[in-house]
Order: structure tokens, then sequence, then C-alpha cells
């Protein structure tokens, strides 16, 4: 028989945000996956390809340049990557990182209902500031997408 050591969970409650949208699937999807069209919203230039495993960066003038990792892709309806938590460092060089996922779904009415997870919080000071950050983010989101 062998013990079994186990690691106490250090992570903090995940973030969640859902959004209701009159734009299709197909026109938030591209929203959230294209480099371009991200870079109207989210970050002020983001660098990314969509493809597992693929790295990239999010560049904001004001809070420097973050690393991200694309997870999975299940067009057109998730996509989720891992970034840093702080500024300018490498990924796996990381202190926190976080998983950010979105579920793209139709709505009857013929819009969609967009859900976002952040999950894997290990400090308050990044969970705070990104808990602050999807509201504004996902508000310019809804303005961008009309």
């Amino acid at each position: 028989m062998t013990d079994s050591v186990t690691t106490p969970d250090t992570t903090l409650a995940s973030i969640e945000r859902k959004l209701e949208l009159a734009a299709s699937p197909d026109r938030v999807w591209r929203a959230i996956t294209d480099p371009d069209e991200l870079s109207q919203w989210f970050p002020d230039r983001a660098e990314i390809e969509l493809v597992e495993g693929a790295d990239g960066r999010f560049h904001w003038d004001t809070h420097g340049s973050f690393a991200v990792r694309v997870e999975a892709i299940e067009r057109p309806r998730y996509f989720a990557w891992r970034w840093a938590n702080d500024a300018n460092t490498d990924l796996d060089a990381a202190d926190e990182v976080t998983l950010v996922e979105w579920l793209v779904e139709p709505l009857s009415s013929g819009g969609t209902l967009l859900t976002v997870r952040e999950s894997g919080f290990k400090s308050d000071r990044h969970r705070n500031g990104n808990d602050t950050g999807w509201t504004s983010e996902l508000a310019e989101l809804a303005a961008f997408l009309g």
C-alpha cells in the first residue's frame, strides 16, 4: 500500500462573466480570435495564432506586454488561452499563469451568449485586478460589436 500526498489547492475563485450580445456567433468568434479585431477592444496590439500550443503576446501601451499560449480551439464555439499575469514575463517563467476560456453559444433570438471564465489565480492582487479589468474589457467588446 502506498501513501498518497494531497497538495492543497491554493487557487482563488474563478472570474466568470456572461454577456448576451446581438451579434451572431460567427461575428463574436471573429472578435475574440482575430488579432486585428482583438486589437480594437482588448489589447492595443495582439500577436496570436489560432493553433493549439502557439505562443503569442498581448501588448498594452499602458500595461506592458503579456505572454499568451493558445490551449484549445473548437471552432466556432470554444477558445482558451493561458497568460502570464505579470507584464514583460515569459509564460514559462511567470509566477502566476491563468487560463482564460471563451464559450460562444447561439441564442434563440439570433444573438450570442458569450461566457468568459478565468481561473488559476494564486494572488488577490491579480484576481482583483482582472476582475475589474474584465468588466471594462467586455464593455468595450459589447460596444465594438454594436
